[in-house]
């Protein structure tokens, strides 16, 4: 089913493969297209900071490691690992990057590994000092490294903006960039602070739906999503179920009568088309105004910089009057 590998990519990648900082802002329901696929900016490659180490860090999954040095040769099983790193300067320390990794483009010629499917032997191949997982231990992954004697570090997807900050300063720790990293944070907190402060006179926001996929699962109270939704003041109309991420009946959406939707799954076909030709949705406010957005299918789905482009890109689309285009 294609919900399974839409979710599974919403929530084990976090943050939802590109996304942007502006968007057709127009009101005509048009692909919200980013203005560069790549936004991830890769800082200037710098030795790590070695009065960091010896380093403690207890993982999500509660593996405590002791690093006497900052890692050189890094497998990162997941997109965002390999944003943050070069974000911070480590760029030139990974050997291997997730198969899904896009950006930024120096990492175009990494050997790639499946993170999802992930081969013990394969990894182990490039002779890592450290492996990068996150969100789910596909087949006891990081048990089989341990025993290996490579050391691995598993990161939840974090569940809140704060969150994905606190990851990005780990990682920076990790590698021995812990000031880019604080840095980094600071300058994406600016930015996103930038766009809430646009706000400031907005009462109250559009009601918006946001579709994972065409079965309608939705991110609702609890999830990254919606508490990025919130910080843009519009209603997601998903609170009602109390679920994190609820499946809803075409009747439970058409009765909200959302003023936006937003299609994380156009780049599986879905479209303003596709949603008006629905039975009983041309009735739906964001149908009749043409209010319906397909976004890039990373959208939300990464905790990395990339972030700043998708609450910048939501914005625009949701305050089309705020952020003329």
């Amino acid at each position: 089913m294609r919900f399974v590998y839409l979710l599974a990519g919403l929530i084990a990648a976090l943050v939802l493969a590109a996304a942007a900082a502006c968007g057709d802002g127009d009101d005509g329901g048009g692909e919200a297209t980013p203005t560069d696929a790549g936004a991830t900016t890769a800082a200037t490659t710098a030795p790590p900071d070695d009065s960091a180490f010896p380093l403690n860090i207890t993982d999500d999954a509660g593996m405590e490691i002791t690093f006497d040095e900052a890692p050189d040769q890094i497998v990162a099983l997941a997109p965002s690992f390999v944003e943050v790193l070069y974000a911070v300067g480590a760029g030139d320390s990974i050997v291997a990057a997730d198969e899904n990794t896009d950006a930024p483009p120096e990492a175009a010629g990494i050997p790639k590994v499946s993170g999802y499917e992930p081969s013990v032997e394969a990894i182990a191949g490039y002779e890592p000092d450290l492996v990068l997982m996150c969100c789910f231990d596909a087949g006891g992954l990081q048990g089989s490294l341990t025993g290996l004697d490579i050391p691995t570090l598993f990161f939840d997807s974090p569940a809140t903006v704060e969150g994905v900050y606190e990851q990005i300063v780990s990682i920076g720790q990790v590698v021995g960039h812990g000031a880019e990293a604080e840095t980094l944070v600071s300058e994406m907190e600016a930015d996103i602070d930038a766009v809430i402060a646009e706000l400031d006179d907005v009462t109250t926001g559009p009601s918006v739906f946001h579709e994972i996929d065409n079965t309608l699962y939705t991110a609702g109270p609890g999830s990254f999503v919606d508490e990025v939704y919130g910080m843009l003041k519009a209603t997601n109309i998903a609170e009602a179920t109390g679920a994190a991420y609820p499946q809803m009946s075409a009747e439970a959406v058409i009765g909200a009568a959302p003023q936006v939707i937003i299609l994380a799954d156009g780049d599986y076909g879905e479209s303003a088309e596709t949603v008006a030709a629905r039975a009983g949705w041309n009735t739906i406010p964001a149908v009749v105004n043409a209010r319906v957005y397909p976004v890039p299918g990373a959208l939300l789905s990464r905790p990395s910089p990339r972030l700043v482009e998708d609450i910048q890109l939501l914005a625009t689309l949701l305050y089309p009057e705020q952020y003329p285009q």
